[in-house]
Order: C-alpha cells, then sequence, then structure tokens
C-alpha cells in the first residue's frame, strides 16, 4: 500500500474515533463549557497524518491513544510540533516529553521521526535511541536501532551501521536474525572481524540463546568469517578441535566435516582431514563391498561419491599413494571416469596393474570405448587412450569421433608440425568433415600455405559454409589474384544475408570491376544494391547514373581589347 493511501485510512480511522470521544464528551452530564477545539483538532490531524510513516503494527494503538489524549497533553503535542526535528527527536528520547511514556503513541512519534525525512543524522539518532532507556520497550529500541543502521547503510556509513548493529546485539532480547543483520553489515564494511567477535560471544555464553539448529549455522558462519578474514590457520584449529572431541563411537557429523574441509583446505593442513574422511567412509556400506560389486554403479549414494573424491584428492595432494589409489580404484568403480589418468599413473608403481586392467575391462560395459579413452585422453594420459582406441577402430572403422580423438592424441604426442599431415589422413576417412576442413584450412593458412588453404576452404559444400568461411575464402582468393574465386565467394555471403552489411556489398562492387566477365559482374553487383535500404543515400548515389554534361569550346587565349 502507498504512503498516500495508508495516511487517508488513518485519516479516515483517526476522525471516526474523534468523533467517538467527542460524542462521549457532549455526552459528559457535568456541563462545563467546551473548550476552543479547532486548534488541537489541527493537532491531531497533523500528528494522525505523521504516523503514516510509523511501523504498522504500531499504528492502531496510537491513534485510539491520540483520538482519547487529554487536552493538556495534546497542548504539549502543539508546541512540540513546532521545534525542529533534532529538538522533537530529543524530547522524546531524553528530555520532557509531548506525553507520559512508554505508551504507543509515543512509540509510534519515535519511529515517525526517525523515518521523517528531516530526520537528525544516523549518528546522532543512534545515540538518541541508545540514551533513552526504558521510554522504550527493548524490542522496541532494537527495531529502532536497526532502521537507524539500515539508513546508514543507505547513506554509505558502513561503519556506523556495524556499530549500530553491534549494540543491538548486546541486548538479551537480540535475535539470531540481528546477528544474521550484523553480519550482513560487516561484510559490507569489510570488517567480518566485528560479527566474529560477536558471534563468538554468543557460542562462548553459558546460557546460550541459540537453539541447536541456530547453533551449528553460528559455528558455520564462524568458520566462514574467520576465512574472509584470512585467519586460515584459526579457522583450520578450530574445525578440526571440533571433530577431535568426537568419541571414538561416535558418528562423523557430515556438518562438521563441510566446516573442517573448507577450514583446513584454506590453511594447507588437509592432511589434518584424511583420517576422519577414512572414518566417515568406513560408516558408509558401500565401502564394504568389492570393486567389482562397486562396477553395478547401483546403490551408490552421492555423499558416498563425494568423500571418495574429497578423499582421493586429499590424499593425492599429500603424496600418501597407497590411499588414494585405493580411492581412485574405488571412484573409477562406480563410473568416475574422470580419475582414469591419475589411475593410470599410480596403479603401475603399486603393482595393480592387472586390476587396473580388470576395471577398465568392467567400465566398457557400461561406457563406450570412446568415452573411456576420451576421459583418459583429457586426464593426460594420451598413450593409454590410444592403445584402447586402436582396436577399436580396427573393429568398427566407421566411428568418426573415435577416428578425431585418435589424430587429436596424435597431434598431441608428434607436435603441432606433423598436424596438417595428420588431418589430412583423417579426411581421408571423411572427406566430408567440415569442422576437420576449417582446421586444416587454418594450420595451411598458420603455415602460410595459402593456396592450400584456399583449395580446402572450397572443399567445403556451399550450403555449410558460413559468413567467416566465405570471408576468409574471398581474402585468400584476392591475395591470390583468384577474382572469380573471391567474387564468388562475396556474391554468396551476400546472397546467404536477408540484410547483408554494406561493407561486403562494397566489396563485391569492387571485386566486380576486375572480374572478367562484366556481364556476370554487373547482375551480381545490381542484385547485391538491391538489398540494400532504398531511399538512402548510399542506395542512391550507388543506383543513380551519373549525370552528363556538354562540352562547350572554350580558349587559354588573352583577348585583346
Amino acid at each position: 500500500m502507498s504512503r498516500s493511501s495508508r495516511q487517508a485510512l488513518l485519516l479516515v480511522f483517526f476522525y471516526s474515533m474523534l468523533a467517538a470521544a467527542w460524542g462521549w464528551r457532549l455526552l459528559a452530564p457535568d456541563g462545563s463549557p467546551l473548550p476552543e477545539t479547532s486548534v488541537l483538532d489541527a493537532t491531531r490531524t497533523t500528528i494522525a497524518s505523521s504516523l503514516a510513516l510509523a511501523p504498522r503494527h504500531l499504528q492502531q494503538a496510537a491513534i485510539l491513544q491520540l483520538a482519547t489524549l487529554p487536552d493538556p497533553q495534546l497542548e504539549s503535542l502543539r508546541t512540540w510540533l513546532k521545534a525542529v526535528p533534532e529538538q522533537r527527536l530529543r524530547q522524546l528520547t531524553v528530555q520532557q516529553g509531548p506525553v507520559h511514556t512508554p505508551c504507543p503513541l509515543h512509540a509510534a512519534l519515535v519511529f515517525a521521526e526517525l523515518a521523517n525525512p528531516a530526520a537528525p543524522f544516523c549518528d546522532d539518532s543512534h545515540l538518541l535511541i541508545s540514551a533513552c532507556g526504558d521510554r522504550l520497550d527493548e524490542s522496541l529500541k532494537i527495531e529502532a536501532l536497526e532502521l537507524i543502521a539500515s539508513q546508514a547503510i543507505s547513506s554509505h556509513e558502513m561503519n556506523l551501521a556495524v556499530e549500530i548493529h553491534e549494540r543491538v546485539c548486546t541486548s538479551p532480547a537480540a535475535t539470531w536474525q540481528n546477528l544474521l543483520r550484523l553480519t550482513e553489515a560487516s561484510r559490507l564494511a569489510r570488517r567480518p572481524a566485528a560479527a566474529l567477535r560477536v558471534v563468538n560471544e554468543w557460542l562462548e555464553a553459558k546460557s546460550s540463546r541459540l537453539s541447536d539448529h541456530q547453533r551449528e549455522s553460528a559455528l558455520d558462519l564462524q568458520i566462514a568469517l574467520l576465512l574472509e578474514g584470512t585467519r586460515y590457520a584459526e579457522a583450520s584449529r578450530i574445525s578440526l578441535d571440533a571433530l577431535r572431541a568426537l568419541q571414538p563411537s561416535d558418528a562423523v557429523p557430515l556438518r562438521h566435516l563441510e566446516r573442517a574441509l573448507l577450514a583446513t583446505r584454506a590453511a594447507g593442513e588437509s592432511a589434518e582431514l584424511l583420517p576422519w574422511i577414512e572414518r566417515q567412509l568406513r560408516t558408509c556400506p558401500e565401502h564394504r563391498l568389492s570393486l567389482s560389486d562397486l562396477s553395478s554403479g547401483k546403490g551408490i549414494t552421492s555423499g558416498y561419491r563425494r568423500w571418495l573424491r574429497e578423499g582421493a584428492s586429499i590424499a593425492d595432494l599429500n603424496h600418501q599413494t597407497s590411499i588414494a589409489c585405493e580411492l581412485f580404484f574405488r571412484l573409477a568403480a562406480i563410473g568416475e571416469t574422470h580419475v582414469l589418468a591419475r589411475l593410470q599413473a599410480l596403479a603401475p608403481q603399486l603393482g595393480r596393474g592387472k586390476e587396473l586392467a580388470e576395471v577398465l575391462t568392467r567400465l566398457q560395459s557400461r561406457f563406450t570405448p570412446l568415452q573411456v579413452a576420451r576421459a583418459l585422453a583429457d586426464g593426460d594420459s594420451p598413450a593409454a587412450a590410444r592403445s584402447l582406441l586402436v582396436p577399436h577402430l580396427r573393429s568398427s572403422p566407421e566411428d568418426r569421433e573415435a577416428w578425431r580423438l585418435l589424430t587429436q592424441i596424435d597431434v598431441t604426442q608428434r607436435g603441432e608440425s606433423a598436424a596438417p599431415i595428420l588431418w589430412e589422413g583423417f579426411l581421408k576417412h571423411f572427406p566430408d568433415d567440415v569442422p576437420a576442413l576449417q582446421h586444416l584450412a587454418q594450420l595451411q593458412f598458420a603455415a602460410a600455405q595459402y593456396p592450400q588453404a584456399l583449395a580446402t576452404l572450397q572443399s567445403i559444400p556451399s550450403a555449410q559454409l558460413d559468413a567467416a568461411t566465405l570471408r576468409r575464402i574471398s581474402l585468400l582468393a584476392t591475395h591470390l589474384d583468384d577474382i572469380p574465386a573471391a567474387h564468388r565467394a562475396q556474391q554468396l555471403l551476400i546472397s546467404s544475408a536477408a540484410h547483408p552489411a554494406v561493407s561486403d556489398v562494397l566489396a563485391l562492387a569492387s571485386i566486380s570491376l576486375h572480374h572478367p566477365d562484366s556481364i556476370t559482374a554487373d547482375a551480381s553487383r545490381n542484385a547485391a544494391f538491391a538489398k540494400l535500404p532504398v531511399g538512402t543515400p548510399l542506395h542512391k548515389s550507388l543506383t543513380d547514373a551519373p549525370a552528363t554534361g556538354k562540352v562547350t569550346q572554350f580558349s587559354t587565349a588573352v583577348e585583346a581589347k
């Protein structure tokens, strides 16, 4: 609801209550004369309008109190309204105010003054609200301080916002949400230590105000803030101490592992975490299965996969080869083909080459030889990938992607100088492969073999020529003085575009001037001009016939007088 609509509704409600109050007063039996009411009614109207700035949950009670407010207090409000905004807020917080406190009207007036565009500066408002004592309930004081903090953030006073949120979190009435707002403000101010100090106090308090779920979230937040403040060693120590505090019979909480993984990795102490990951893996039923049973890929949970990956990576990073190899074997058995290359390097060192061959054989029942070979090649094991591809291509010579991968592996092993010959060999098997033709042409162009590059590009079917390829053909043909080939490429480029680029049209016109067949050149040039926007100065200059004039006789001799 907009502010104007809220003000209108408040005024309607206010006048209804005012009518009821005055009706009651007129029916009073004392018969005392009525005071002058016009000024007081104007005061009530002004106050009611300003209360639209207060939080909605305070407005109704404040309006009810305003409608029945005694005349002396209403007179005080009228005097209070004449003061400047800073003085008004000061009277509501630390000086003698216009109404008795605490009461709903007073609380609503405080918030209305804070939300007023002419409100005092945030640092002044913060000090006044903090010093108001019991004039505001503690929950309302927290709400007011957080309103000031949000205003400070809007005016880019980040450090002040952090200071205000810290003051809020010292209150016994502060909640988990208040702590989260402090964290957000401290991150905006790039001062994670401010939020960390409060988080530590809440975690170390004897009578914690945090629920079990909030406590776990606070521990997560503690590690995150330590890492943001580059206190990696401290984060690692805290997270590992939490794991060491577990009894031998206790299950390892996954949340503890997650925190320790982040912290030890940042501190370069991940080797300390490896025993705990192994302990967690031993609790998984999948870990008791053999490699042959794991190769079915059934019943493998995502959590087991995750900690297998983390454990294998940490063990390999810290040169614990036997542990890494065992975990890599289990990962490969469940279908994580990206570890095959590393396993190819580790298994022979430990005398487990036969097991590796068995794992590769089992994987080929779930994956194609191409998929396994690509995983090996991507992991920097080209020799192993090639030894898998060669027998496969003997039985499946039409597997284009396998031939492509074999060619790429051969280029890697023999060097870039052999790349053109190897791709030419690939094209003997698949002469219509457009990506291979474009790659070969690029290699020939880089080697300054321009005629060969042009011939390669021209062998691509016209229907599969894109704009970039056509421009390259035109450039090469022009460089080699093959005007018909350049003209044909430029013509195809324009005819395939609904709205050709002006530069392409002008290039065609330039090439047409040198074409040996003037009729063909003129026809293609006129067709290209017809695709340009009609009526533009460029179109007119290209299509209008040149103006002609009549030559008259003249003489350069000076006429004698």
